[in-house]
């Protein structure tokens, strides 16, 4: 099996960086890929939230990895699957449920409203690559311990798409 490029990917607070925390791949951030590849607004160095340029980005690694790498590399962030990746796990969860994560993270309202409304609306999902093979995973009631297994048995194993029928709104509403 070719090692892959795997995309880690959801909004804030949906458990991207626990996934890749307890997982046993090499993992990489997309700030941390910024940083090195010099793609980060300047005017935003020193604010809690930084402007990524994704497409310098892109750019800059479409010629860097354009070999495989020697192993499993995830890329976690909620930009990752904009990069130039094999595949992409995608996590998702309740919206109510990560409105709380996010207030336990003492994030400002604006900030819990726009994440929360992004994962209300699905918005990653119309942004995704189509060619690439996607796992998504509903973190909202799954120990971050059984996300790890799904994940492992899926890049173990035939890597096809495998998408959830989440509509959170009817959910709510229901």
């Amino acid at each position: 099996m070719q090692p892959l490029r795997i995309a880690v990917t959801g909004v804030p607070g949906c458990g991207k960086t626990s996934l890749c925390e307890i997982i046993k791949f090499e993992t990489i951030t997309v700030l941390d890929l910024a940083k090195k590849f010099d793609t980060i607004n300047k005017e935003t160095l020193n604010l809690d939230t930084v402007e990524i340029d994704v497409e310098l980005l892109k750019g800059k690694l479409v010629e860097e990895w354009s070999n495989p790498p020697p192993k499993h590399v995830f890329v976690d962030g909620h930009l990752s699957h904009n990069l130039p990746v094999d595949c992409v796990i995608l996590l998702r969860c309740r919206p109510d449920v990560l409105e709380n994560r996010l207030r336990k993270r003492n994030w400002d309202e604006e900030k819990i409203s726009e994440n929360v409304e992004s994962e209300l609306l699905s918005s990653i999902i119309v942004e995704l690559d189509e060619n690439l093979d996607i796992l998504e995973l509903d973190t909202t009631a799954t120990s971050i311990l059984e996300i790890s297994n799904k994940v492992n048995q899926w890049i173990k194993g035939n890597k096809v798409t495998s998408m959830l029928d989440i509509d959170w709104i009817a959910e709510l509403h229901s």
